[in-house]
């Protein structure tokens, strides 16, 4: 685990506000949290945790043992400030691939969620290797990642992404990894507005106001998307199992 404690940059507190800015949005974290509550069990792991957001519904699931991995230095603070006197939360800052945090829990992983994180990976088939060597036989994997390459931009260039998705080349990495996919879908379709408009400009964010007038329009496209898969969306889910 690092021992890094330099002052946060820049970088950092901009990541921080942004992260703190979107668990702020809670309809759009539940909506999200919702694709992969049924698999929430047993012992997990959260590759790229953030400041805990997604970390607290998962505990709250009851889950029995969480891993939470996230390598930035101040997010990783947050998570310890957050969860540490918990005594069956670790946090690791490994990085994935090559987290030793994660390769000793190999094999047992009941559930590992790993949202908006691939894309930020330059060895995403490694990555997802490493992930699938740490789940059991028959535990899930709940990923969830931007999608469409046509649709990256300033704002992806922003966050670190690599990449944006095809639903091919998704289910090829996963199914590279030996797991089976049961799930592979658009997700948030609203976002795509959005995400457009926002990409055009010089310096794009996560702005406040705007995520708070997507969530006041938020409730009747969930209610449409659980009634039926949306041909696009801002991202793709995909939940894949280990084989037992």
């Amino acid at each position: 685990m690092s021992t890094d404690v330099s002052t946060p940059s820049a970088a950092d507190e901009s990541e921080l506000w942004d992260l703190e800015t979107l668990a702020g949005a809670r309809k759009l974290g539940d909506w999200m949290f919702e694709q992969f509550a049924p698999l929430v069990r047993g012992r997990a792991v959260e590759v790229g945790a953030g400041i805990g957001t997604f970390s607290e519904r998962m505990l709250a699931h009851g889950v029995d043992d969480a891993l939470l991995i996230e390598p930035e230095a101040p997010c990783a603070a947050r998570l310890e400030e957050r969860f540490g006197a918990r005594p069956n939360v670790a946090v690791s800052r490994d990085l994935i691939p090559g987290s030793p945090a994660l390769d000793a829990w190999a094999g047992s992983v009941d559930f590992l969620l790993c949202q908006n994180v691939l894309e930020h990976i330059a060895d995403e088939r490694d990555a997802v290797g490493a992930m699938a060597e740490a789940l059991a036989p028959g535990g899930a994997l709940g990923l969830l990642v931007p999608a469409h390459p046509w649709l990256f931009g300033n704002l992806d260039r922003r966050f670190g992404h690599e990449r944006r998705y095809t639903r091919d080349h998704l289910r090829g990495v996963i199914e590279g990894s030996g797991l089976r996919v049961e799930r592979l879908y658009s997700f948030n379709m609203l976002g795509v507005a959005g995400w457009i408009v926002n990409r055009q400009r010089r310096n794009p964010s996560i702005d406040a106001r705007a995520l708070r007038a997507y969530e006041l329009l938020l409730p009747p496209f969930r209610a449409l998307e659980r009634r039926r898969t949306p041909p696009f969306g801002l991202s793709l889910v995909v939940h894949a199992r280990k084989p037992a």
